[in-house]
């Protein structure tokens, strides 16, 4: 006997290269294609992982706002009519808000997972934000910072999830590299990173820095690196948007996240490739980067701004191979146990299968 396969329609903003899109893709690939049946619904035309997505889906549709950010509101209901959904999943602020009234007219349950940071919307988007998140049947969030930042008692925490077997074995190198994934946007502190490298090479602490991420700041790190950092510009690397980040994280001994405290952050989906590479992390102390990194001992953990704190704990990481390995050796275990991709995929599948029956 044949049962019916549960219809999950995820909608998501855009399918850029960053962290959120990474991990969504992840899941796609781990859902059973003979219990489920995929929908994807994105607002932007054309993006980084829209190849994999469609392969990976059932049912997939572009409707592109960026002429007319109204226009999804009405053509995302011949969607519902189409694909007959029985759950929808989104992944975003915008997209919820183009899922709501559909999913409650058609009597599809609602699966918020928009908090995918600690505090990034503002202003009225914040209060509608927390408004969407309260009328769900269900809220997901990848921290339980996130839940904090929006007043959710009831809410379900997915971590990010990292498939280590992704991972290549590191290069038996003399060099000493560092790693910074992350977009040129808002959202990130690229200033203090870029000072410390800066600093780093000038001093010839480490020997290459690598930028990767993509976005409307780059230029303008690639000119103040040239600026503060000649003769020894050809020392970074600026790699843009690329889909082979584990072909450089295993050149690399350190990866380094900075965060704003503006934007504050979620579970960042680099500082966990970091983990799982054997890259050692360090991270700014802020939103849910505390829930992955125990300081000094699976990683490090920096004041925000201090150009100081990268500095000295990559001074110290390079003059004490056994700090440096035992930190390695606690970042894996901390990826098998915490952020298990097999484990947090098959809580996800769970809570489909709760809402459905």
């Amino acid at each position: 006997m044949n049962l019916k396969k549960i219809h999950i329609l995820y909608l998501i903003d855009g399918l850029y290269p960053g962290g959120k899109e990474r991990q969504f893709i992840e899941i796609l690939k781990g859902l059973n294609r003979e219990e489920f049946k995929i929908g994807i619904v994105t607002f932007n035309k054309n993006k980084f992982y829209t190849y994999q997505a469609k392969e990976l889906s059932d049912y997939f549709i572009e409707l592109d706002k960026t002429s007319n950010k109204f226009k999804p509101f009405v053509s995302i209901w011949k969607c519902f009519s189409q694909f007959k959904p029985d759950i929808i999943h989104t992944w975003d602020y915008l997209s919820s808000m183009y899922g709501y009234l559909p999913s409650r007219f058609h009597g599809v349950k609602f699966v918020n997972g928009s908090i995918r940071d600690s505090g990034t919307e503002k202003g009225w988007q914040n209060t509608t934000k927390k408004i969407m998140l309260q009328l769900a049947d269900l809220t997901i969030s990848n921290s339980l910072a996130g839940l904090r930042t929006y007043g959710i008692s009831k809410g379900e925490v997915i971590y990010n999830a990292v498939d280590q077997n992704r991972f290549l074995e590191k290069e038996n190198s003399e060099e000493f590299n560092l790693i910074k994934v992350a977009n040129f946007t808002d959202y990130k502190d690229h200033l203090t990173f870029t000072m410390a490298a800066i600093e780093l090479v000038n001093r010839k602490i480490v020997d290459h820095i690598f930028y990767a991420g993509d976005g409307k700041y780059k230029e303008k790190y690639r000119n103040l690196v040239n600026e503060k950092a000649n003769p020894n510009f050809d020392k970074f690397v600026f790699l843009g948007a690329i889909s082979n980040i584990e072909e450089y994280l295993k050149k690399c001994s350190v990866g380094v996240l900075c965060s704003t405290v503006k934007y504050s952050e979620g579970i960042s989906n680099s500082v966990l490739e970091y983990m799982a590479a054997s890259v050692v992390p360090v991270v700014t102390n802020i939103g849910g980067s505390s829930e992955i990194i125990t300081d000094n001992v699976n990683g490090f953990l920096t004041r925000p701004e201090s150009p100081k704190d990268i500095i000295a704990i990559v001074e110290l990481i390079k003059s004490d191979k056994k700090l440096q390995e035992r930190i390695i050796k606690e970042a894996k275990n901390t990826i098998s146990e915490k952020f298990n991709y097999q484990g947090n995929l098959n809580k996800l599948i769970g809570l489909y299968r709760n809402l459905i029956n």
